[in-house]
């Protein structure tokens, strides 16, 4: 009797887990694959991120109509200041498209390869010379992906400034003639560390500026200026010409 009972407690477990299962593949995943990378997996985190950023940062989006209409052209950089370690997740938040954001190889933590594998961060190397990153970035574009960037190199301080940018976005930008997208994020936690960043409590904003392109005649170090000077007269930021160390 008790040998039968537990014939009968093993099948129902069974088939709940097959119907779990089937029901996890046939509902949920395809609904996944429809966030960014149309990766199940990056889906299931770019939803709890946009839940998370939601709850812990409130964030505020102005200009989305720009956003869409960038993304619809094909190809698109975006460019944007950057104010905390949170600054890529709440961009990442407003679209289902992919951006694959350029990262410095010293600020990628031991151990966490498969994390930025993942998000398919592209990596460099800020202590010189990385043609390997701009081939990634330029093969990304050539495809009609999306690239993000922040040019001024590292997390800019005094909070409300803006640091040169570096030329490699006029690079891209006028060997591409991708779409450029500004972005001006401000009101994120004023801590350096990515766990103060995404635990801490903010009114974050997140403004899509219009997009612009950019030509073969407009010099890089030009197009990186022309970007600066937009994002400085949409948010009334000061201008600090001296930029940030990028390796302290």
């Amino acid at each position: 009797m008790l040998a039968a009972q537990s014939l009968v407690t093993w099948g129902i477990v069974v088939c709940c887990y097959v119907l779990s299962t089937a029901l996890w593949w046939l509902l949920v995943v395809p609904r996944l694959r429809r966030g960014p990378g149309r990766d199940a997996a990056v889906g299931l985190v770019w939803r709890l991120s946009r839940w998370w950023l939601g709850w812990r940062q409130r964030p505020r989006f102005d200009g989305v109509a720009h956003l869409a209409a960038a993304l619809d052209r094909g190809p698109v950089i975006v460019v944007a200041n950057h104010t905390g370690a949170v600054d890529p997740f709440l961009v990442q938040s407003a679209t289902s498209v992919l951006i694959r954001w350029m990262m410095a190889r010293d600020m990628m933590g031991a151990g966490m390869d498969d994390v930025w594998a993942l998000a398919r961060v592209i990596p460099v190397n800020r202590a010189g010379a990385d043609p390997g990153s701009l081939r990634q970035a330029l093969r990304t574009l050539h495809s009609g992906g999306c690239v993000g960037i922040f040019p001024e190199g590292r997390i800019t301080r005094p909070p409300g400034s803006l640091r040169p940018f570096h030329e490699g976005v006029g690079l891209l930008a006028t060997r591409t003639g991708a779409t450029v997208l500004p972005v001006w994020i401000s009101g994120t936690p004023d801590v350096d560390g990515i766990g103060g960043s995404m635990l801490g409590r903010s009114r974050s904003q997140v403004v899509f500026l219009e997009p612009v392109t950019y030509d073969r005649s407009h010099p890089p170090e030009a197009v990186s200026a022309d970007l600066r000077t937009r994002l400085a007269q949409a948010s009334g930021w000061q201008l600090v010409d001296e930029a940030m160390p990028l390796i302290l």
